[in-house]
C-alpha cells in the first residue's frame, strides 16, 4: 500500500475477537394438521395472518390454527409450521382435481389442488373451481416476403395505344385468364400515349397486380397476392399473350415469388412482431383452418417458418389470412356456487414447453406459481395448437378431495424424508408442540428434542385427564433423569368462530398458548426466568377444561411432573407450575432446560470464527477472554445465573489443561463452560405466629 506524505489512517481487524451475540430462544415449531397447506413443509410464519395465508384459517376438524393463534396471541413471534396428513394410499389425504380436455375430448392439462407446484390435499379443494377461455395474445395479417415480379423491354415514347392492345395474364396461379382491357378514356390521345398513362390504366383495371416504371423505362409489374393460394407457387405471374406495344413476349414458365416452400418446416411468411419461436399457431383465411407449431422467427425480416407442413394449404387463400397464437386463459374461484369468488387470474398460458408460457411452468413456479392449483401436462397425442384446454362457458368445479387421518407415525415422520417432527431437521426452533397427545407422539417428540440437543417439547395431557385423575400416571410414564420436555393441563376452553349459539367454544390442549407464554416471558424477562407464575397468564382463553384445587395441583406437580393451567382470582387463567419431566433435580424446572439450550445454541453459533484457526494458546485465550466470558458475564448481570459472583456461577475451561498436545494433533479444540443456574421459588413457605406483647410489671 503506497502512503501519503502526512497523516495515515489504515484500518485493520485488530486483535479483537468475535463477540458472541445470544441465539433465538423462543421460536416454536407447530407439528399439527391444518385446513389447508404443503405436507412437511414448514412455513416459517411471523402472525397469525400469515398462517391464514398459507394454512387456510380455523377448521372443526383440524385443530392447529387454535395452536397457532394461541402462540401469537400470547406473545409469539416467529413460528414453523408444518402441515400432517395421513399418508396411507388407500385412506389418506388426496388433493381435488380436475381434467381438462380439448376440444376432440382428450385430457390436455390436469389441474390439483396445490399451491407453488406442491400439492395441496385435503376437501378445501373441493370448492376450486376453473373457468378456461381461449386467447391469442399475439395475431397478424400475412404477406409474400418477396412477391412475383416481371418487367418488359424499355419503351419509345410515345406510345401508340390507339389499337387498345390488350394485357393477358395468368396471376397467382389461377386457371382462368386476367385480360386487363384499355379504354381510349385512358389515355388524353392514345396514339401518343406515355408509360407512365399505361401504368395509371393497368392500376385503374386490376388489383391483381401493380403496375411501376424501372429506371431505363420498363414497365414492371408486381402480383398483389389479392387471388394468391397458399401453395407452393402461390405468388407467380405470367404473359399468355404477347404485347409488343408495352414490351411483353409470352412467357413459357411463370415468374415465381419468394418464398415457395410449404412441406418440410412449412411456409415462410412476412407478419407482425408478437411471435417466438415454439408457440402454436392457428391460420386462417375465414373458411379454412389450420394448426402449427412456429420453429423460427427472423428478428430482422420477420419471416417464419412453422411445421408440421399443413394438409390441403392449396385451399387457403392468401386474401385475409390471419396467424393467431393458440393461448388460453384460466380464472381461479374458491368457494361454493353462486358464491364462488374468484382468487387468481392467468393470462395467455400456452400448452408449448419451449414457451415462457407453458402453463405447468408458470402455475408451478416455486416462487410467483398459482397458490391455488398446480397443473400437470398430461402429454395427449393432439398436435400442436389442438392440446389446449377447450374453453368452457361457466366455472368447471374440481373433483373432491381426501382429508384422510393423519396416524402416529404421521405426526412422528421419518428423518431420511424428513417429515413429521424430522421436517423441522434444517430449522433453528427452540420450542415444538403438536396437539396430539398419544404415547408414542409424545415419546418421539421428546426422543427428538433430546437428539438436537437445541429444542424443548411442550406437551399437554389427553383430554379430561386431569379430573379423571389419570393425568399423573399420563406425565410419570415419560419421566426420566434428564427430559427435554414438559407437560400441561387441564386443557384449555376458547372461543369458537366455526362454533354456533351465543358464545360457541372448544377445547384444546394449551400447547400453543405456552408456548407463547414462554416466548413473552423470556421477551419481557429473559429466558432464564422461569414461565410460570401470575404473569403467565394465558390471553384469549375463557376458562379451564377443570380447575384444580391447591391439593390436587400438588400431587399433579409433584407425582406427575405435569404443570397446572389455573383460574387464580384477579390473575386470570395461568400457567401455575415450571417443571420438565426430568427425576434429576438439576434439570427440574423449564427456566433452567431453557437456559442451556439457549447458551448451546449461542455458543454454537457464536464460535463458528474458531474453525480452522491455529489451534494454540492465543486461540484457547482468545475464546476464553474474548469470546465466552464477556458472554456470560453479560448473562450474569441480567440475572441469569444464582447467587454469587461472577467466579462463583460460572467457569469457562479452554486452555492446555482441556487442550493436550495430542488432542491438538487430532485437530480437537475443546471449551467446557459451566454455569450456576437460577431456580424458581416454588413452594412458598409462610410462617405466622404469635410473640408475647404489651408491658407487664413485677411487684417490688
Amino acid at each position: 500500500m503506497a502512503f501519503n506524505i502526512g497523516l495515515n489512517v489504515v484500518e485493520v481487524d485488530g486483535e479483537g475477537t468475535p463477540a458472541l451475540a445470544g441465539a433465538a430462544a423462543s421460536v416454536a415449531a407447530f407439528n399439527v394438521t391444518t385446513w389447508r397447506g404443503v405436507p412437511n413443509r414448514p412455513v416459517r410464519l411471523t402472525s397469525f395472518a400469515k398462517f391464514v395465508e398459507h394454512f387456510g384459517g380455523f377448521s372443526r376438524d383440524e385443530p392447529g390454527a387454535f395452536l397457532v393463534k394461541g402462540f401469537f396471541d400470547n406473545g409469539g413471534q416467529t413460528a414453523w409450521v408444518n402441515r400432517v396428513v395421513g399418508t396411507d394410499p388407500n385412506t389418506g389425504a388426496l388433493p381435488a382435481s380436475l381434467p381438462l380436455r380439448n376440444g376432440g375430448g382428450a385430457v390436455t392439462l390436469l389441474l390439483e389442488a396445490g399451491s407453488r407446484g406442491e400439492g395441496d390435499p385435503g376437501t378445501w379443494g373441493d370448492g376450486l373451481h376453473v373457468q378456461v377461455s381461449a386467447r391469442a395474445t399475439a395475431s397478424s395479417r400475412v404477406r409474400e416476403t418477396a412477391p412475383a415480379s416481371i418487367q418488359g423491354s424499355p419503351l419509345t415514347e410515345p406510345l401508340d395505344m390507339s389499337g387498345l392492345p390488350p394485357l393477358s395474364l395468368k396471376v397467382d396461379g389461377e386457371d382462368s385468364v386476367t385480360l386487363i382491357a384499355f379504354q381510349p378514356s385512358d389515355f388524353p390521345s392514345p396514339a401518343q400515349a406515355t408509360a407512365g398513362q399505361v401504368r395509371e390504366a393497368i392500376n385503374r383495371r386490376t388489383s391483381k397486380v401493380v403496375a411501376s416504371l424501372s429506371g431505363d423505362n420498363r414497365l414492371v409489374l408486381t402480383s398483389t397476392g389479392t387471388s394468391a393460394r397458399l401453395r407452393r407457387d402461390f405468388t407467380r405471374l405470367q404473359v399468355t399473350d404477347t404485347n409488343a406495344t408495352l414490351g411483353f413476349t409470352v412467357m413459357a414458365a411463370p415468374v415465381v415469388g419468394t418464398p415457395a416452400a410449404v412441406s418440410g418446416t412449412g411456409t415462410q411468411l412476412m407478419f407482425l412482431d408478437g411471435f417466438k419461436p415454439g408457440a402454436a399457431v392457428r391460420i386462417s383465411d375465414g373458411t379454412n383452418t389450420a394448426h402449427a407449431k412456429l420453429q423460427s422467427v427472423d428478428p430482422l425480416t420477420r419471416a417464419v417458418t412453422w411445421a408440421p407442413a399443413v394438409s390441403g394449404i392449396g385451399d387457403f387463400s392468401v386474401t385475409g389470412l390471419r396467424v393467431e397464437s393458440v393461448e388460453f386463459d384460466l380464472t381461479v374461484a374458491l368457494g361454493s356456487p353462486p358464491r364462488e369468488h374468484v382468487v387468481e387470474q392467468w393470462t395467455g398460458l400456452s400448452m408449448e414447453p419451449d414457451v415462457d408460457t407453458y402453463a405447468p411452468r408458470v402455475l408451478n413456479d416455486s416462487q410467483r406459481g398459482s397458490r391455488y392449483i398446480r397443473a400437470r401436462d398430461t402429454e395427449s397425442s393432439s398436435p400442436p395448437g389442438q392440446n389446449v384446454p377447450a374453453a368452457s362457458a361457466s366455472f368447471l368445479r374440481f373433483d373432491p378431495g381426501r382429508d384422510g387421518t393423519p396416524t402416529a407415525n404421521d405426526f412422528i415422520g421419518d428423518e431420511a424424508g424428513h417429515t413429521g417432527f424430522h421436517a423441522f431437521d434444517a430449522f433453528d426452533v427452540q420450542l415444538l408442540g403438536t396437539e396430539r397427545t398419544e404415547p408414542g407422539i409424545v415419546a418421539a417428540a421428546l426422543t427428538y428434542c433430546e437428539r438436537r440437543g437445541d429444542c424443548m417439547f411442550v406437551g399437554a395431557v389427553p383430554e379430561g385427564s386431569v379430573e379423571t385423575g389419570e393425568a399423573a400416571a399420563y406425565g410419570q410414564s415419560f419421566q426420566g433423569r434428564k427430559v427435554y420436555g414438559a407437560l400441561y393441563g387441564p386443557w384449555i376452553v376458547v372461543a369458537d368462530p366455526l362454533g354456533t349459539g351465543a358464545e360457541p367454544r372448544r377445547k384444546l390442549p394449551p400447547t400453543g398458548h405456552v408456548m407463547g407464554v414462554y416466548a413473552r416471558i423470556e421477551s419481557s424477562r429473559g429466558v432464564w426466568k422461569a414461565p410460570a407464575g401470575d404473569e403467565a397468564n394465558l390471553r384469549g382463553v375463557l376458562d379451564v377444561e377443570y380447575r384444580l384445587s391447591e391439593a390436587e395441583h400438588t400431587e399433579l406437580v409433584v407425582n406427575g411432573s405435569v404443570n397446572g393451567i389455573r383460574a387464580v382470582p384477579r390473575a386470570g387463567i395461568v400457567v401455575d407450575a415450571s417443571r420438565t419431566l426430568s427425576t434429576d433435580s438439576r434439570w427440574r424446572y423449564v427456566n433452567v432446560r431453557l437456559l442451556f439450550n439457549f447458551v448451546k445454541s449461542s455458543l454454537k453459533q457464536g464460535l463458528r470464527w474458531v474453525r480452522q484457526e491455529p489451534n494454540r494458546d492465543a486461540l484457547w485465550k482468545a475464546v476464553r477472554l474474548g469470546s465466552v466470558t464477556p458472554f456470560l458475564m453479560g448473562l450474569w448481570r441480567q440475572g441469569a445465573f444464582g447467587t454469587g459472583t461472577p467466579e462463583q456461577t460460572f467457569t469457562v475451561i479452554c486452555d492446555e489443561t482441556n487442550n493436550p498436545p495430542e488432542l491438538v494433533e487430532q485437530g480437537y479444540l475443546n471449551v467446557e463452560v459451566y454455569f450456576y443456574p437460577s431456580r424458581p421459588a416454588e413452594t412458598i413457605v409462610i410462617k405466622v405466629g404469635q410473640q408475647p406483647g404489651g408491658g407487664s410489671a413485677s411487684e417490688a
